[in-house]
C-alpha cells in the first residue's frame, strides 16, 4: 500500500518535471553536438580495450532528453578509433516504464556502439515503482545485448578479457540500495577470478562517506550495505568501483582512493540526462571514457553532448 501510495506521488512529480524539460527544449533550444574534437585514445596501437561510462540518464519520451542521448551515442560513434563497450550506470530511465525503455532502445540500437557490449545497471529510478517486473525489464534487455542469461539484478560480463560485474539492489527501496550475502559472495568470487587484472565494479549508488557525502546529500549513499561492499572490494587489487546517483558534475571529489598501493578506487560518474548540482562542470550530457592498457587504466571525463573533453580530468591509474 505504502509503495504503491510512493509511486503515484512520484509518478505525478515526475509527470511536472517532463513539463518542465519540454519547455525547456522548446523554448531553449536543443544542444548541438560538435565533430570537430573527435575523442582520440591516448595510444590507440597499444590500447587493449576501451568503454563509455554514463549514469543518470533518466531517458523518458520527451523532445529533450532523447536528443541529448543521441547527441552522446553520436559522439561515441565519431571517435576516432572504436570503442568496445557502452555502461549505463543506472537511472537508465526517468520512471521504468516501457515507453522511457523503448526510445533508449531505438536509440542504442541505431547507434555503432549498440552493435557491442551494452551493459545497464538499475538504478532507483528503474525500478522503483514495480520492483519485480522493472527490474526483469531491465535485466531481460541487458541479457539480449549481452547474449547471456541474467535472472539476477546483478551479472558479470567480460569484455575483452576485463571483467565487469554489474551489481544491483536485491529488494526494494526507495533512493537507497540492499545487497544480499548472496551478492556479496558473487561480487568476491568474480573479483578472485579477476586474478589481479583490473575489474570495474558497477553500483548506482555510491558507497557512504564517499565523493562529499554526506554533505552533499544526507541520504545518498547506498545504505546500510555499503561497509560489507567495500570489505569485498579491499580484498582485491586493481579494482575500479564505478557509480553514479548523485548528480555531482567532476570535480575534485570525483575520485575517491580507497587503496592506492593495491590499486582501490571509486569513481563517481556525473549525471547525464539531468544538470548536475555540485562540482566545476554541472552540465548534462557528462560521462567518462576508459582505456586500458599492460601498465595502466585511463579515465577521461567528456561532454559528450557537446563533444570535447573536460579539461584537466584525466586520471591515470598504474595497475599494481
Amino acid at each position: 500500500m505504502v509503495s504503491s501510495l510512493l509511486g503515484s506521488v512520484i509518478a505525478v512529480i515526475s509527470n511536472i518535471l517532463t513539463i518542465i524539460f519540454s519547455f525547456t527544449s522548446l523554448f531553449g533550444g536543443t544542444i548541438q553536438l560538435s565533430t570537430e574534437n573527435p575523442i582520440k585514445l591516448v595510444d590507440p596501437d597499444n590500447c587493449n580495450m576501451a568503454f563509455v561510462a554514463f549514469s543518470d540518464t533518466h531517458l523518458r519520451d520527451t523532445a529533450f532528453q532523447p536528443h541529448l542521448f543521441a547527441n552522446g551515442l553520436a559522439d561515441i560513434d565519431n571517435a576516432e578509433t572504436p570503442f568496445d563497450a557502452l555502461l549505463i550506470a543506472g537511472d537508465v530511465s526517468e520512471m521504468g516504464d516501457a515507453p522511457s525503455y523503448e526510445v533508449t532502445w531505438e536509440a542504442i540500437d541505431n547507434s555503432e556502439i549498440g552493435k557491442k557490449a551494452v551493459m545497464l545497471a538499475t538504478g532507483n529510478h528503474d525500478i522503483r515503482l514495480a520492483y519485480e517486473s522493472q527490474t526483469k525489464l531491465l535485466m531481460d534487455k541487458t541479457s539480449e545485448y549481452l547474449g547471456i542469461e541474467i535472472d539476477k539484478p546483478y551479472y558479470s560480463y567480460e569484455v575483452k578479457g576485463y571483467k565487469f560485474i554489474v551489481m544491483g539492489s536485491d529488494t526494494w527501496k526507495f533512493e537507497k540500495a540492499g545487497i544480499s550475502q548472496e551478492q556479496l559472495d558473487f561480487i568476491d568470487s568474480e573479483l578472485e577470478d579477476a586474478d589481479g587484472k583490473p575489474a570495474f565494479v558497477v553500483c548506482h549508488q555510491p558507497l557512504e562517506n564517499t565523493h562529499g557525502l554526506p554533505e552533499v546529500w544526507k541520504n545518498g549513499g547506498l545504505g546500510p550495505d555499503s561497509e560489507a561492499v567495500k570489505e569485498v572490494l579491499m580484498k582485491h587489487k586493481n579494482v575500479f568501483y564505478l557509480n553514479g546517483h548523485l548528480h555531482d558534475g567532476v570535480y575534485e571529489k570525483s575520485l575517491e582512493i580507497f587503496d592506492a598501493e593495491n590499486g582501490v578506487y571509486s569513481i563517481n560518474l556525473p549525471a547525464y540526462g539531468k544538470e548536475n548540482d555540485y562540482g566545476k562542470y554541472l552540465q548534462n550530457g557528462l560521462g567518462v571514457y576508459v582505456e586500458l592498457y599492460d601498465d595502466s587504466v585511463v579515465f577521461t571525463a567528456r561532454d559528450f553532448a557537446r563533444g570535447v573533453n573536460l579539461e584537466g580530468y584525466t586520471y591515470t591509474f598504474d595497475i599494481k
